[in-house]
């Protein structure tokens, strides 16, 4: 008995040991990664897109309605009762989970945190169509892209979403958080090496915009804008 309890004790001591060598390791991986930019270049007065920033998540903002695309026909505005005028799209993708059981970090739960963290997970995209340009700020950072950037940066956002048989993305119903808002069925696994900040950083990559070379957290993201 004595033994065993002697190697449970020498179990628990090496996996928490495991755990801490492995969260250093992520965060500087992670840390480096993000400080090393993959260069990009501006264009002049083409297509101006938004990056925004919650200082923990962020999000893709494009013009509804361009020469290139018109998002209201592969978001239907019908989804969006609340919203009278239709400027501009914000897109993020992450854990489903997360997005749909945390509508406020006091929602929390270890679970959750768990899941989304450790194990490949179902995804969505939160959708918000904005009656106005963005604003300016700390957390909202414009950018410039050619409209050859743009379409690649089109294809990327509407492959991120899952459509049905009928090709039309899949609505998750009654599941938003504001008035303005909704959450589609989208495609991938969310864990620690691909994020919600990863796929905005591989956004800005196909738009030519310049980032990091892997941005897993927020600040990976907003610090070469």
């Amino acid at each position: 008995m004595i033994k065993l309890i002697k190697r449970l004790l020498l179990f628990g001591a090496l996996f928490v040991e495991f755990i801490i060598a492995f969260g250093v390791f992520y965060i500087s991986l992670a840390t480096l990664l993000a400080v090393i930019p993959v260069s990009g270049s501006e264009a002049n007065n083409d297509i101006k897109i938004f990056i925004k920033s919650n200082g923990v998540h962020t999000d893709i903002c494009v013009p509804v309605n361009t020469i290139h695309t018109n998002w209201q026909e592969f978001i239907p505005v019908e989804d969006f009762p609340n919203v009278q005028k239709h400027e501009y799209i914000s897109f993020g993708w992450g854990d489903k989970g997360f997005f749909l059981d945390t509508p406020t970090w006091d929602d929390l739960t270890f679970t959750t945190f768990f899941n989304a963290a450790f194990l490949p997970s179902e995804t969505a995209m939160h959708v918000q169509y904005l009656e106005n340009q963005p604003v300016l700020t700390p957390h909202c950072k414009q950018k410039f892209i050619s409209s050859e950037n743009y379409k690649s940066l089109i294809d990327y956002i509407k492959t991120s979403f899952r459509v049905n048989s009928e090709n039309h993305v899949d609505l998750i119903p009654e599941r938003g958080y504001w008035s303005n808002d909704n959450f589609y069925e989208a495609n991938g696994s969310y864990h620690l090496f691909n994020t919600c900040n990863a796929w905005t950083n591989g956004a800005l990559k196909v738009a030519g915009v310049r980032t990091a070379v892997l941005a897993l957290f927020e600040d990976g993201v907003m610090r070469h804008l």
